[in-house]
């Protein structure tokens, strides 16, 4: 069957195309009409032409189509092994699990079933979709089991890897520190690593004792990594550069052009005198030979050398094992490792915020893989916290020990949109704050980051606290409340909008002498009166202009104003699928996860329309809307 579908192509390029085709003699599909300022769908798959006898009469050859004969015709689709409307991840798709059909991108989480059903990289009690403790069977307060295979106390490691469980008999102790680099109190001592004594001759614990120095063309901290190729040198003396600089001196251990490259790692110095003696890397001896501030098994010349096969990534030695790219915590490989845990440096190690109080941490050390708009150019500690309800949020950083910034970001930790950075608006010395008068429920991301590395002192960096406070089902029935302009109560309906607000006085006549109503749907955006009473009037009143996502020439009147064949895309604002009815496109929905706006079904747009609707989601076909 052919259904009507829509393009998406950036905020303006919305229009109505078909999402298949194909069928009789070999006929591409017919590709959607182009509106103003849009692109006509693209058309669909095609059938192989003549005539059939069965699918094997159709088989290409190809092994990522299904080939079927249809009514006498070929017709050929892209593989999906498991049938749950996702293309298998070897053929460019985004099926995660080939083989399960209960597992695809835009699928629910389901917490119980021991499978990663939305694709996002974590099963069941793992993933922040799954809020419901006693389901997981866990709570915050519980203790953990250290040999059922079960997060009990919800801190994301399970049995010998949780730190609780160090030191017991389930768990086993080793004679002594087996290693003094992997992040695991082998020995069941309490201390880790370097903080072991037996770990004091290690080589990996004089260098962690070590700091980089950035001008001597030594890797002094063992990571492989020298001077100003080393992250523990960003932006530092030498290693700091104010553009556009001036021509590189090959010599002096200095970005001097602002290129990030130093000396002879700069192309510009490839044939100076002062390069002479570069020669090709050779892989064991700590030395940068071809001078390009890596060396050894860090670098990619070493990539094929004996020496440097890959090993199972270690999770406190500063080294790449796996030469994955991400060494330390910062690899997906150590997202359980108790120091990392511990550290909650970044997305993968993120430490869940359960209610209000004071969070601590210290960020010594951290490499910046996060930057909010307002500062974070040193390494940040990570929190989340998943709201069921909709709620007050209140955020500090008083008494972090250095310049700090405070920002949040929603749904994705790595790329969902940031709701808001501050930076020394908390009334204390270089402290940050956030306040929210309202958070609809879903999963929050929180950075507390260091503002940025300076060039005399160094990063920002050191000992945080991050006061927290979380005031579930905030009230909107007061006269003060209900005529500040806030969705109070998080019900999206905004003072005399909003049917709480009817016993104030304010509210009980202020609709050409009715009662306030929140002016959702296209029959109240276009009869000329107040109806929610805000001062604003029809397409005044962004209730009825509420989308940032489509054409800013579109309202909420039952008109396509910008003529990319899509009435109202996004322009109505919405709390449930009811205030989406009445207009000129039957199958609209409320977006209540992302936009509260109407528009059609993400799964019948061309393409991925969520990343234009809320940056870091996808398309959930169980919903129709964009979730994270």
């Amino acid at each position: 069957m052919l259904a009507v579908l829509v393009v998406a192509c950036g905020r303006t390029g919305m229009s109505i195309g078909k999402k298949v085709g194909g069928g009789t003699g070999g006929t591409g599909g017919t590709g959607g009409a182009g509106g103003t300022g849009g692109t006509g769908g693209a058309g669909g798959t095609g059938g192989a032409g003549g005539t059939c006898t069965g699918d094997a009469s159709c088989d290409d050859g190809d092994l990522c189509t299904t080939d079927s004969c249809e009514a006498g015709a070929c017709v050929r689709s892209p593989k999906d092994a498991d049938g749950d409307g996702a293309v298998d991840l070897a053929c460019g798709g985004d099926d995660c699990n080939d083989l399960n059909p209960n597992a695809a991108s835009g699928l629910a989480e389901v917490c119980t079933d021991a499978a990663d059903n939305d694709c996002n990289g974590v099963a069941d009690c793992f993933d922040p979709a799954c809020t419901d403790l006693t389901a997981c069977g866990c709570t915050p307060q519980g203790s953990e089991n250290c040999n059922n295979g079960t997060d009990e106390d919800c801190d994301t490691t399970v049995d010998c890897n949780d730190a609780d469980c160090i030191g017991t008999m389930a768990c086993g102790c080793a004679a002594g520190e087996t290693a003094c680099g992997d992040g695991l109190d082998e020995d069941c001592d309490g201390a880790t690593d370097c903080e072991d004594n037996e770990c004091v001759a290690a080589p990996i614990c004089a260098c962690k004792a070590s700091v980089e120095d950035c001008a001597n063309a030594s890797d002094d901290d063992c990571d492989l990594l020298v001077d100003c190729a080393d992250p523990g040198c960003k932006g530092v003396g030498n290693c700091a550069c104010t553009p556009p600089g001036v021509p590189e001196s090959c010599s002096n251990f200095a970005d001097d052009d602002c290129d990030g490259k130093v000396d002879c790692a700069d192309p510009e110095c490839i044939a100076k005198p002062a390069c002479n003696a570069c020669v090709s890397e050779v892989c064991d001896n700590a030395k940068d030979d071809d001078c390009d501030g890596i060396i050894d098994c860090a670098d990619d010349a070493c990539a094929f050398a004996p020496s440097c096969e890959p090993t199972s990534e270690l999770c406190q030695n500063l080294l790449d094992d796996d030469y994955d790219g991400d060494t330390d915590c910062a690899d997906s490989d150590c997202a359980n490792n108790p120091t990392c845990v511990t550290q909650h440096a970044n997305c993968l190690t993120a430490e869940l915020i359960t209610t209000s109080g004071t969070y601590v941490g210290n960020t010594t050390g951290f490499v910046s893989k996060n930057k909010g708009s307002c500062g974070g150019e040193s390494g940040e500690a990570v929190y989340y916290f998943t709201l069921s309800q909709p709620s007050r949020v209140h955020l500090d950083s008083k008494g972090t020990g250095f310049d700090s910034v405070l920002y949040v970001r929603l749904g994705n930790c790595g790329e969902g949109p940031q709701l808001a950075c501050d930076d020394d608006s908390a009334g204390s010395k270089w402290a940050a704050s956030l306040d929210f008068d309202v958070l609809y429920p879903g999963t929050y991301y929180v950075f507390l980051d260091g503002f940025t590395v300076d060039a005399q002192f160094g990063a920002n960096e050191g000992a945080t606290v991050l006061h927290v406070e979380l005031e579930s089902n905030p009230l909107e029935s007061d006269t003060k409340r209900c005529a500040d302009g806030k969705d109070n109560d998080g019900d999206v309906y905004v003072d005399c909008g909003d049917a709480t607000c009817g016993v104030v006085s304010a509210c009980m006549t202020c609709n050409g002498g009715s009662p306030g109503t929140a002016e959702f749907g296209i029959a109240r955006c276009t009869n000329g009166q107040d109806d929610d009473c805000d001062g604003k009037t029809d397409a005044t009143d962004t209730d009825c202009d509420a989308s940032p996502y489509a054409s800013p020439l579109e309202d909420c009147d039952g008109e396509d104003q910008n003529d990319n064949g899509i009435p109202d895309d996004f322009s109505c604002r919405c709390a449930s699928d009811a205030d989406c009815a009445g207009g000129n496109v039957a199958n609209f929905i409320c977006y209540t996860h992302t936009t509260h706006a109407c528009g059609p079904r993400c799964d019948e747009f061309f393409g991925n329309v969520c990343p234009s609707i809320a940056s870091g989601s996808s398309c959930s076909t169980a919903t129709g809307q964009c979730e994270f």
